[in-house]
């Protein structure tokens, strides 16, 4: 399992089109992608409807946690898109 801290970037967060393609590119990858708030809340990164209802905001800082046998990839670019994410 890996494990890195983000800051959400998008200045609408992870809702609706941000939060829709967050969860394209982590089906893309066979592993778990979950992010977990400062909360302790857990959401799993392939599922729109967490996403959406997790109310993730601009400047959320995240853990995003990924397990499986494209791990890397996985966290590289999940973070990598949360990150640089801007509008």
């Amino acid at each position: 399992m890996l494990e890195k801290e983000v800051i959400v970037k998008s200045i609408t967060g992870l809702h609706a089109r941000p939060g829709s393609d967050l969860v394209q590119l982590a089906l893309k990858y066979e592993s778990e992608v979950y992010l977990i708030k400062t909360d302790g809340k857990k959401v799993n990164a392939k599922e729109i409807f967490e996403i959406l209802s997790s109310n993730i905001n601009c400047g959320d800082k995240l853990k995003v946690q990924t397990n499986g046998s494209d791990s890397q990839e996985a966290l590289e670019a999940v973070c990598s898109y949360i990150e640089t994410r801007e509008g």
